[in-house]
């Protein structure tokens, strides 16, 4: 090889790998389900940018004293133009009253595609979807989830809303062992499912876990109606409304962002869930994305405070689009 070709070749290798760079040292600004809010942004991973989410923890501080952590790796990769696909694996560590205490909940399988990328008029609008597998001895079935999403940007930052639909089930116990969050009198509650989890990244892991703890308003002529078997496995709907707003500060390469969610959890006799959060997201190193946030379920069954850790890697499988 000449000179000249040689010097051509180490242009376009370093050029390649700067572009790279320089396309990663912006993944602060692209928002995640759960990294570290969970209203996300209708942006998708970029072509054949590959991100590495191993080190995502969850921290719940419960009513009762109850403290709970999650575990979430997820992998995500650019498949296709302004196509993102996803596998991901929570496990779950829970008080020592819960059986099971730790496992694997199962693994989700999802994508997301880009319909439109905004410009100054047409807002950024995407379409998620996922199925979710639970896993273990007593699994319960598959749960599907289809979520819509817009983002917009203005001058002071950028606007999230996110809506979902989602399946999920839950086995009915062999006894109502009633659990009162704040030690209210047992009369207060009655038979209403609190899932194991409240407030992971989605409704896929909690519907994995089995079902332990109750309390909601007394209900027992519905109890009584649906005449429900013990073992039994009951399918019903989840939904989530969310908005978001987030704020860029490019010179220093982090986001602030936060949110506020409404979730129902369908044919529980659960008022609906209301959750707000704060968090923010720093580019550490050219391909090092940190977050971390703090948020409180502060209405619903039961109340609760959470705190979100992780870190993403990103590298390029490829010319990144």
């Amino acid at each position: 090889m000449t000179m000249p070709s040689r010097a051509a070749l180490a242009v376009f290798v370093s050029a390649s790998l700067h572009a790279g760079i320089a396309q990663a040292q912006a993944s602060y600004r692209n928002l995640d389900a759960g990294f570290p809010v969970r209203v996300e942004d209708a942006t998708v991973t970029e072509r054949y940018a590959l991100d590495l989410d191993f080190l995502n923890l969850r921290y719940d501080a419960l009513s009762d004293s109850r403290n709970r952590f999650l575990y979430e790796p997820q992998v995500s990769y650019g498949m296709l133009p302004r196509t993102e696909v996803w596998v991901r694996l929570p496990s779950y560590y829970r008080e020592s009253t819960v059986t099971p205490r730790s496992g694997i909940a199962g693994f989700g399988v999802g994508a997301m595609y880009q319909f439109t990328v905004e410009t100054l008029h047409v807002p950024a609008l995407a379409l998620a979807t996922e199925l979710f597998q639970p896993v273990g001895r007593d699994a319960l079935p598959s749960s599907y989830s289809l979520k819509a999403l817009l983002t917009r940007s203005f001058s002071p930052g950028r606007i999230h809303l996110n809506a979902s639909i989602a399946s999920f089930a839950v086995r009915t116990p062999p006894s109502l062992t009633i659990t009162c969050p704040g030690g209210g009198p047992p009369s207060s509650c009655a038979g209403s499912t609190l899932p194991p989890l409240d407030g992971p990244c989605s409704i896929a892991t909690e519907s994995a876990l089995a079902a332990t703890f109750y309390c909601a308003a007394p209900q027992p002529e519905a109890l009584q109606s649906t005449r429900v078997l013990p073992g039994d496995i009951q399918n019903h709907t989840h939904w989530l409304l969310g908005a978001g707003f987030d704020k860029a500060f490019p010179l220093a390469s982090t986001l602030l962002v936060s949110d506020i969610f409404a979730e129902k959890f369908e044919g529980l006799g659960r008022i609906t869930d209301v959750t707000a959060e704060i968090g923010a997201r720093h580019q550490f190193r050219p391909l090092v994305v940190i977050h971390g946030g703090i948020g409180r379920h502060f209405r619903g069954t039961g109340y609760s405070t959470f705190i979100t850790l992780g870190m993403t890697l990103t590298h390029s499988l490829g010319r990144m689009q």
